[in-house]
């Protein structure tokens, strides 16, 4: 269980970081191209990888399933 609290506090500490994100939208109007760049990359790679950990646990789940 502690493992698992451990994998989905980050995973709530991205839904805090998109909340203020939104807040943040507003005022990137002025941005400069390469700011509005790196904030679209960093959210498709925080995309990617929680893909990548809901795949994990899914294989998790299964495993522990079938045993």
């Amino acid at each position: 269980m502690k493992k698992l609290i451990s994998i989905l506090l980050p995973l709530m500490l991205v839904g805090t970081a998109f909340a203020e994100e939104a807040a943040v939208t507003s005022s990137l109007a002025g941005a400069s191209l390469l700011t509005k760049g790196l904030i679209v990359t960093a959210g498709g790679l925080l995309g990617v990888f929680l893909v990548l950990i809901l795949f994990f646990l899914t294989i998790k789940l299964m495993q522990k399933v079938l045993k």
